[in-house]
């Protein structure tokens, strides 16, 4: 993922129904495939600052004050998990207006 990209908005479509679970685990079920996957709490933690931040550097930055990780690292970590889900239609990059 190119620096532009981590400038991008994450928007989560419609048709993805999130729900948390009391162990911070989390389940998802795209409605458009009919598929569902989970969440560890570690991925749980990655949809929260993405979701919340809506901006993957934002999220990055969140999750680097939260994780006792290398940066680059997590930098990989991160653009590989929004590939994987971007890869199951549970989240879409979207240009940033402003």
């Amino acid at each position: 993922m190119s620096e532009h990209d981590r400038a991008q908005r994450v928007v989560v479509p419609d048709e993805v129904l999130v729900q948390r679970l009391p162990d911070d685990d989390s389940v998802f079920l795209n409605l458009a495939t009919e598929e569902y996957y989970g969440l560890d709490p570690t991925g749980t933690s990655m949809w929260v600052a993405l979701t919340e931040t809506g901006n993957v550097e934002l999220a990055l930055d969140r999750l680097d004050a939260e994780f006792d990780a290398d940066r680059e690292v997590l930098r990989r970590d991160l653009d590989a998990f929004v590939r994987q889900l971007a890869g199951w239609g549970l989240l879409r990059l979207c240009e940033d207006p402003g």
